[in-house]
């Protein structure tokens, strides 16, 4: 049996390993990974300069790339080491063997002592570049295992096979073929291509949504102004890469306060999103390797209770305020365990009892007396600038918030009022996968759950390390940097991109960043196979149908949830060939994670699932 496997990232080799470890010895099996970008993929490469740089948003003891015990349909596990525990016993002396890593890598292994620590994207690809070498040493007799550097440009179905052509022309036939394929880029959108044609028009920068390990940031200087447009992720990367990427540095004072020293090379950035506040900090974790939150609201047979009375699906509305009911009970049991708490023993075991059976939280809470400030309030959460009087001033509002922000998340993931509430919800989202895979939802509210809930999640869940947020605020405090009020809007105006906001503030910049990485939409891709295939109608955007007929695309490839075959354009499941992971985002939920270990973590559960399929 021939598989190809396309993409060489957590995914695709997760899918490897699983066919390595179950296949028969009886079976023939020849697998070959395909990827332009190195072992590990696009995200991860040790040799993109940045990637020395930009840090991941998990800690190192709850990263691995080993199935475990808790993965469905994984057979019997090859044990292995976490990242944490890998950067301590063969890090150094896989490091000491390859030469083509920067040095800059064994360095930073003498400073990444606790397993709480965050790693450089960089170093997460030599964990994936030392694990293909272990995996690679399991391989049986009946068995071969390789990886060449290159793009598949097409797929030709033949039969019930693949011929799978390469972008230098080789080809291959592939019995079974998977698609682990990770974000890609997009054509413009209307509005970018815009952008992109104003700024060449008028000798200024645009840069469109990318990896921001791969932007060339060399080209802004301390003469530029740049707009940033996005507070996620990808903006806090460009921040650090326009900052310390520059040459700056900073310093923690004796009052643990960060301050930033600059190079003097460092552009002024002007900083703005929808909601006109960064993601919350990451809580520092106070949590073991596979320890996740049990919920006492948001359960499944809460949830199905909510979908019987409403003949098989749920109302959005109806799933928010069981979800924010579970965030507020965490919230409220840290706020009475906390030493700052004002609540005698007995006044705090009654109100934990009383709020297990309360409708209202919060005002169970305050009926009791636990003074609770500031409360919370969902709504405040998602807009907190929103009642903010005309006449404050913004900045220095946004360092209060910041400081506060700080200071919470500092207390731990586990008991921070805020930030110990907030990190549940990585632990639900399988809980919400589930919801959204099983259909819970009719199209209708799907959309409502997208465009809601998404946003939600990203700000309080998906944050980056604390210390970037701590940089955040030293930069504010430099001058480096200035964050607008919400609903950023940028235009095209005499010769500059011009930035206003929703209090009224405007800045003009010679430069223009978008902060993101491309969204999933088959439709846009520039990838060269999904070009290709969907050129061919085998793939195809999924379709929601709404209640009055209506449909709508979210850009995800369409595909069979259960079994991750390629459903094409007229309807029909691609035998032997399928597809997982990003592409799928919208048809599946939040895939956009790295595996976890001892909790059945959804990576390595589909890949095991799809290598399953394909032994059988």
């Amino acid at each position: 049996m021939q598989v190809a496997i396309i993409g060489a990232g957590p995914r695709g080799l997760a899918v490897a390993e699983q066919l390595i470890n179950l296949a028969d010895d009886d079976v023939q099996l020849d697998v070959q990974i395909f990827d332009p970008h190195v072992i590990g993929g696009r995200v991860w490469d040790p040799s993109i300069p940045q990637n020395k740089l930009f840090l991941m948003n998990t800690v190192i003891d709850q990263i691995t790339l080993f199935t475990d015990d808790s993965i469905e349909h994984g057979g019997k596990p090859l044990h292995g080491p976490t990242l944490f525990q890998w950067l301590k016993s063969d890090a150094r002396t896989f490091l000491d063997k390859h030469s083509e890593f920067d040095d800059s890598y064994t360095a930073e292994i003498q400073h990444l002592t606790s397993p709480s620590d965050f790693t450089t994207r960089g170093m997460m690809g030599i964990y994936a570049a030392w694990y293909f070498e272990w995996l690679k040493k399991r391989v049986r007799s009946n068995q071969t295992l390789t990886f060449t550097q290159q793009s598949v440009e097409n797929l030709t179905q033949i039969g019930t096979n693949y011929q799978v052509v390469l972008t230098d022309g080789t080809q291959i036939l592939a019995n079974q073929v998977v698609m682990a394929l990770g974000h890609s880029n997009n054509d413009l959108t209307a509005e970018e291509d815009k952008f992109k044609s104003f700024a060449d028009e008028n000798s200024l920068k645009y840069l469109p949504p990318t990896h921001p390990s791969e932007a060339n940031l060399s080209v802004f200087s301390q003469e530029d102004k740049v707009i940033i447009r996005g507070l996620g992720l990808s903006f806090f990367d460009y921040m650090a890469g326009l900052s310390i990427g520059k040459g700056g540095y900073f310093e923690r004072e004796t009052d643990g306060d960060l301050t930033y020293h600059s190079s003097g090379r460092e552009p002024h950035i002007i900083a703005g999103s929808r909601s006109g506040v960064p993601l919350h900090a990451r809580g520092i974790n106070e949590k073991e390797t596979s320890e996740v939150y049990e919920p006492i609201f948001f359960t499944l047979p809460a949830l199905e209770a909510l979908r019987a009375a409403g003949h098989g699906q749920i109302k959005y509305d109806d799933f928010e305020k069981l979800l924010v009911k579970e965030l507020t009970y965490k919230h409220l049991l840290n706020r009475i365990d906390s030493p700052t708490s004002n609540l005698t023993y007995d006044q705090a075991q009654d109100l934990k009892q009383a709020l297990l059976m309360s409708a209202d939280l919060n005002a169970t809470a305050e009926s009791v007396g636990l003074i609770d400030e500031p409360p919370f309030d969902i709504e405040a959460i998602r807009q907190p600038a929103k009642y903010l009087p005309k006449s404050a001033d913004y900045t220095e509002w946004l360092l209060d918030y910041l400081e506060k922000d700080i200071q919470d998340a500092r207390l731990g993931n586990k008991i921070a009022p805020f930030a110990g509430a907030f990190d549940i919800l990585r632990d639900l989202r399988d809980r919400v996968r589930f919801v959204v895979e099983h259909d819970y939802f009719s199209a209708d509210e799907y959309e409502i759950f997208l465009s809601k809930f998404r946003p939600l999640d990203a700000m309080v869940s998906v944050g980056p390390p604390l210390e970037r947020v701590e940089q955040l605020r030293a930069l504010i405090k430099a001058g480096i940097v200035e964050v607008m009020a919400a609903n950023i809007q940028v235009t095209t105006e005499s010769g500059n991109f011009v930035a206003r906001d929703a209090r009224g503030n405007e800045v003009q910049g010679n430069a223009l960043v978008e902060a993101r990485v491309g969204m999933t939409n088959i439709d846009l891709s520039t990838n060269p196979l999904i070009a290709s295939l969907r050129e061919k109608g085998i793939l195809a955007a999924a379709i929601w149908t709404r209640n009055d007929g209506s449909t709508y695309k979210l850009g995800s490839a369409d595909a069979d949830r259960r079994t991750f075959e390629v459903v094409n354009s007229k309807g029909e499941r691609m035998h032997n060939l399928y597809i997982y992971g990003i592409p799928l985002e919208g048809k599946k939920w939040f895939g956009t994670v790295i595996p976890r270990p001892g909790v059945n973590t959804v990576v390595l559960r589909e890949g095991a699932w799809i290598a399953q399929q394909i032994l059988a």
